[in-house]
């Protein structure tokens, strides 16, 4: 149930016995709460700005209190009712965040539920809503057309606002500010972060589409006009003439989203949407945290270190703890939550997320590591028994791909962890030949074991003849000594012993 309610500057009432700007309508579910939304109520003028001018209409959301989403419209209707120039409407919606599941607020851009004028009278009691409607002219075909049109600019900036507006949104930085003289430009613009996002990200996006006073905006995309723009505090958008000169450089993460709008794959979007939307919810950085792990996991091949998220410690094991906030995994389940994970499950495969597009995603990420993988077998304890296998495989593949990685990333540790694979997971080891060589080498025990482990591999037919053949052969020669210098036979009988004879 959303309330809504109507402010204005309005004659005295009874309640009201000095008039002026107040609430003249509200619902039975806003009237609690008039203190918290009168502050979201106020309109800034243009400066400058005459009869003729046209004033903007100023659409806004708000998070005010976390668990709270505000709604408001608001326009510049000039004279009150003492003909003083400056008057303004809001029309104000207030509802539980739960009840924007599935939207975006955006959407609510031209609802019809939008009062367009005061009701009439004083104090009447609006009706509380039963749902909020969403109009008809912000979707993803609008967005489509906008950036059909502007072309790579616009992809290239697409990139930077999302960069802006994720850093806003975590509290890494000031909102950005969207400057047009056109409102339905801004709008088009928010409506572009929005559906990138998914919704239930876009739903903690606050915005504004005008404001008067930039400078004392609190919300993560501020939409104002050419002459107030510049007052900003933080990266400013000109989106009359596409720059983004001083705005952030884009992050790998706003770079994979925005190219999936170029591309024409929104099939993209939806994927990680998906993902997103599969992992426990938590607060916005671990909600930023699980996009920038859908992206990581869905990105086709490229850098592997594109999406870390900068974190300390092995790449493993970060990879690891990204997948597991992905879902609720738990190492001992309820039987009253073993179907919900079994469910959870099934939507990361629903959403792109199947073993084998998380075998390969590991091998990207894995691709680089510089610091030594460490306990192998205590990284990967938090997967379930379905995700394991393919992050190990992954693993292999990257080590199996670069010599350099194996003598980088395999201590001894990690060394006799991997070799142990010849008993318990044969078919993962003799898929990569030369870390399975490598890791029987280096792993504590006799060289008579590691040939032991190469022959039970070869009779369970997982190596060929010639592979068997040229492990073998590289294991002695790695255990023979380098050859020296001939030096002279070592004389050294005693004294008064027999010479032997010439």
């Amino acid at each position: 149930m959303a309330g809504q309610a109507h402010y204005t500057s309005a004659p005295p009432a009874a309640d009201a016995p000095h008039g002026g700007f107040r609430f003249t309508a509200a619902s039975p579910s806003a009237r609690p709460v008039l203190d918290v939304l009168r502050p979201l109520t106020g309109y800034a003028r243009p400066p400058g700005a005459d009869r003729e001018h046209h004033f903007p209409v100023a659409f806004a959301y708000d998070r005010p209190a976390g668990d709270v989403a505000v709604l408001t419209r608001t326009s510049f209707t000039g004279e009150d009712y003492t003909g003083r120039w400056g008057n303004h409407f809001c029309h104000v919606l207030w509802a539980d965040p739960g009840e924007l599941a599935g939207l975006r607020p955006v959407e609510l851009w031209d609802s019809p539920q939008w009062a367009v004028s005061p009701a009439p009278g004083d104090g009447p009691a609006l009706p509380d809503l039963t749902e909020l409607v969403p109009g008809s002219a912000v979707g993803p075909d609008r967005v489509g057309r906008l950036l059909a049109g502007t072309g790579e600019r616009g992809v290239r900036l697409l990139e930077r606002l999302l960069t802006a507006a994720l850093r806003a949104l975590t509290g890494e930085g000031p909102g950005a500010t969207l400057v047009s003289r056109d409102a339905d430009r801004v709008v088009d613009w928010i409506a572009a972060a929005s559906y990138t996002l998914p919704a239930g990200l876009a739903a903690q996006l606050t915005f504004t589409t005008y404001t008067g006073r930039p400078q004392d905006d609190h919300r993560h995309l501020i939409g104002t006009r050419p002459e107030t723009g510049e007052r900003a505090p933080g990266p400013v958008f000109h989106l009359d003439r596409l720059t983004t000169d001083g705005c952030p450089e884009p992050s790998p993460m706003a770079r994979f989203l925005a190219d999936a709008w170029g591309s024409g794959r929104l099939d993209i979007l939806d994927s990680v949407a998906d993902v997103w939307d599969a992992g426990l919810a938590g607060g916005v950085e671990a909600d930023v945290r699980r996009l920038r792990t859908g992206c990581a996991l869905l990105a086709p091949d490229g850098d592997a270190g594109a999406f870390d998220s900068g974190e300390e410690g092995s790449r493993l094991a970060g990879f690891v703890r990204a997948v597991v906030e992905l879902r609720p995994w738990e190492a001992d389940l309820s039987p009253e939550r073993s179907r919900e994970v079994d469910l959870s499950s099934e939507r990361l495969r629903e959403a792109g997320l199947s073993p084998e597009r998380l075998r390969d995603s590991a091998a990207r990420h894995l691709a680089h590591e510089t610091a030594p993988f460490g306990d192998v077998r205590a990284a990967l304890a938090p997967l379930p028994d379905a995700f394991r296998p393919a992050v190990l495989a992954g693993l292999l593949a990257a080590l199996e791909a670069s010599a350099e990685l194996r003598t980088t990333a395999l201590d001894a540790q990690a060394c006799a962890f991997l070799a142990s694979l010849a008993d318990e997971a044969p078919d993962l080891l003799a898929a990569a030949p030369d870390t399975a060589l490598h890791v029987l080498r280096r792993a504590p025990g006799e060289p008579s074991w590691a040939a032991l482990q190469i022959l039970r591999l070869f009779r369970r037919g997982l190596w060929a003849d010639e592979e068997t053949y040229a492990a073998l052969r590289d294991l002695v020669r790695a255990e023979q000594p380098e050859p020296g210098p001939e030096r002279a036979p070592l004389l050294s009988w005693r004294r008064g012993a027999a010479r032997p004879k010439e």
